[in-house]
């Protein structure tokens, strides 16, 4: 009988024992998913700033891309006055001739 108090106090230990390791390896996977929250929460965060910094790159493309085609459009029209002038200019040549050859 002291035999089967004692089978049965060894297999409860052993049941403790296994109780305990199961306990440690919760904790441990408690642990690691709060890390892998953490993780997660960083990465979103991440994404959150990468997205602001790419919208914030084509916000500035597209400012650029304006900013260019305006500078091209005054340079247009600039060149469109220096042409005009320069027949103007051509014109009053011409009748400066005209009139000196009177």
């Amino acid at each position: 009988m002291s035999d089967t108090i004692e089978d049965l106090q060894k297999q409860i230990k052993a049941q403790n024992a296994i109780i305990r390791g199961y306990e440690k390896v919760l904790k441990l996977n408690e642990k690691e998913l709060a890390n892998a929250d953490e993780m997660i929460k960083i990465y979103e965060s991440i994404i959150a700033y990468s997205s602001s910094e790419l919208k914030n790159a084509q916000e500035t493309m597209n400012a650029s891309h304006i900013v260019a085609n305006m500078s091209r459009e005054e340079l247009i029209g600039a060149l469109g006055k220096i042409k005009n002038l320069e027949d103007e200019n051509k014109k009053l040549r011409e009748e400066s001739l005209k009139l000196n050859n009177l």
